[in-house]
């Protein structure tokens, strides 16, 4: 099977595994909400997209901000809370028996783990490593080691390499210490 083929079928087994998660927790929520007096009937569909969607939202920023080089915290902490409190929901829905309060807290894991999968094939898929990445880690390299050949007695720092790079601090650290290792060892070898 081809790699565009087996990721397809990721794709699809994923998508359906978070909109079955979605749908699940959904319809729990919706139904906390109207017989706990939370939200009128006419609005229970309201409260669990106020939940879920935060999940969804703050998965994609993260994508965003790793496309971007930038760090993700308050994404992140965006995705944690949702899902904390959509399980929560889902938990305090269910039937007081521990079995189906653990049940219950199925979906929102699953749906935070169905999108975290997406999430982590389209990184692939656009070539982002991690989310201290950049531009292509190649393009940042090679533009890394022009600067420094045609600047070999200016100090760089991570700072100054992430800004003229266009990448995370981090990242820009970490190939500014390689390309420094490649080049002593250059020069030792003459």
């Amino acid at each position: 099977m081809t790699e565009p083929c087996l990721r397809a079928i990721v794709t699809t087994l994923v998508a359906a595994i978070a909109a079955l998660a979605f749908l699940v927790s959904f319809r729990a929520i919706s139904q906390f909400a109207v017989t706990t007096g939370a939200f009128p009937h006419s609005l229970g569909w309201a409260a669990p997209l106020l939940v879920d969607s935060f999940t969804l939202a703050a998965s994609i920023e993260v994508l965003r901000s790793a496309l971007a080089g930038q760090r993700a915290v308050y994404p992140w902490c965006l995705v944690a809370g949702a899902t904390a409190v959509s399980a929560a929901l889902n938990v305090a829905h269910a039937p007081e028996h521990p079995a189906a309060q653990a049940v219950a807290g199925i979906p929102p894991v699953a749906l935070l783990l169905a999108l975290e999968l997406l999430m982590r094939g389209a990184r692939l898929y656009l070539g982002v490593q991690g989310v201290d990445s950049g531009p292509e880690p190649d393009t940042a390299r090679e533009r890394l080691r022009v600067w420094l050949a045609v600047n070999p007695s200016t100090p760089l720092t991570a700072r100054q390499a992430a800004e003229l790079l266009g990448i995370s601090r981090s990242r820009a650290g970490v190939l500014l210490q390689q390309e420094r290792a490649a080049l002593n060892g250059d020069r030792g070898e003459r």
